[in-house]
């Protein structure tokens, strides 16, 4: 019984490259969020894995406002959690067009339209570092603590998000007013 839930999300993602699921298609204008340690930083033409603010905001609605929950939810730790689960997070909003976006979809050739969004060129389209837990290959994470699929994905450069400004908080200040 064990090894078989052990094995459910290596089956996920072994079955999820085989069979992606669809996505949806986001407004032309949207709110995207980075997620990430309160001390991870990035470089102005360095990606980031965001998600949409108003898909964020559903998820917690319906599982609830837990960090170590949400970042299962985002495939960026462990089931279970981890050490890193238990530092401080914050959270980076954007305003941002969907023609900044792409799609880190494996599976797609560079540039092909998917679900309103441009699949992100061949180096983008692998798991970037702290997301090889809930990576897919189809633009959307996987769940790691129930072994479902997560949200949808998007890569975007600093930037270029941060072209119209961004806001940064605590993320269990966002938890707690999603």
């Amino acid at each position: 019984m064990i090894a078989s839930l052990l094995a459910l999300p290596l089956a996920f993602s072994l079955g999820a490259a085989r069979a992606c699921e669809p996505l949806s298609e986001p407004p032309e204008r949207l709110q995207v969020a980075w997620i990430s340690p309160l001390r991870a930083t990035v470089g102005g033409g360095a990606w980031m894995e965001v998600v949409r603010v108003s898909d964020l905001r559903s998820w917690v609605r319906t599982h609830g406002a837990d960090t170590t929950r949400l970042l299962e939810g985002l495939g960026m730790v462990p089931r279970g959690g981890n050490r890193r689960a238990e530092g401080p997070w914050k959270i980076t909003i954007f305003d941002v067009e969907r023609d900044w976006l792409c799609r880190p979809v494996e599976d797609a050739e560079p540039g092909e339209d998917r679900y309103g969004v441009a699949a992100c060129e061949a180096g983008e389209q692998r798991p970037l570092r702290g997301h090889k837990k809930g990576w897919t290959g189809c633009g959307y994470t996987l769940d790691v603590a129930d072994a479902t699929r997560g949200l949808d994905v998007y890569r975007v450069q600093w930037e270029v998000a941060s072209a119209w400004g961004f806001c940064v908080m605590p993320l269990e200040r966002f938890l707690g007013g999603a």
